[in-house]
């Protein structure tokens, strides 16, 4: 069962990603096409942007989106993550785990771009880092379950996405890497090569992170030895209390003894 719509992560960020692209596309009409190449380029991510000093884009690349089809698969995959979430864990440790893994995939992003001066000049924009973390987080702590209507347990999803975003990313034509550009080039003909477009790192990271970390979360559970330690303080403020009360009773009746 998804949580209802309502004051929860779910849907306030959901709510914050439309409002935001509708600010975009506002931008659009007052100020053409130089406003809106102006927000990517402030709000989204990129190696360039982050050497001069642009470091708040590790945060707000999560916010921008491409397009309303962008935005809408985004808008829906985070809403059904952060509602499956919400029934084990709080609205404030789903936010931390969505910025947290949104960061790691942004960081992930740029450390490529670093290393691969091919990759630069792209911008990366969409939650899509933060929404894996969120959607493999939760099928880590449920890998029987099923993802509405796909006939597949959380457990291969997972795997699956994993597995095939590492392949895509290390078969980039861009990276130059022996042997595997080939490969790239070939599915880039068969495929588009719009694929290479999707921030296939980003999303591995992310779901990663979410996958492997998810532990981190959930408060301590309480072993045996606290169990025993917390109770051993209770006896011990018991025999205090009893003792206290004790010797006052003592002392009233000494008292009384010394009546007139």
């Amino acid at each position: 069962m998804l949580q209802s719509p309502g004051f929860n992560a779910a849907t306030l960020g959901v709510l914050l990603m439309v409002s935001i692209h509708l600010g975009v596309l506002l931008a659009r009409k007052v100020g053409g096409e130089v406003a809106v190449d102006r927000i990517y380029r402030e709000g989204g991510l990129m190696w360039a942007g982050v050497t001069s000093g642009k470091v708040w884009q590790f945060f707000t690349h999560a916010w921008l989106h491409g397009g309303w089809g962008h935005l809408m698969a985004n808008a829906f995959l985070f809403y059904y993550a952060a509602a499956r979430l919400s029934h084990v864990l709080s609205n404030q440790r789903i936010t931390v785990l969505f910025l947290l893994t949104s960061l790691a995939a942004g960081i992930a992003q740029v450390l490529s771009q670093a290393i691969f001066p091919t990759l630069q000049g792209g911008i990366l924009v969409g939650a899509s880092g933060g929404i894996m973390g969120m959607l493999l987080g939760f099928f880590a702590i449920s890998p029987d379950s099923r993802m509405l209507f796909l006939p597949v347990s959380a457990r291969n999803i997972a795997k699956g996405f994993l597995i095939s975003s590492a392949f895509f990313s290390l078969i980039n034509p861009a990276l130059g890497l022996p042997l595997m550009s080939t490969v790239g080039i070939w599915l880039g003909g068969l495929l588009g090569e719009e694929v290479f477009l999707w921030a296939h790192l980003a999303h591995f990271v992310g779901g990663l992170l979410g996958w492997t970390c998810i532990g981190w979360f959930f408060p301590r559970l309480l072993k045996s030895d606290d169990l025993a330690r917390m109770r051993m303080d209770n006896e011990v403020e018991v025999e205090v209390e009893v003792g206290e009360v004790g010797s006052e009773v003592r002392c009233e009746m000494v008292d009384g003894g010394k009546g007139p």
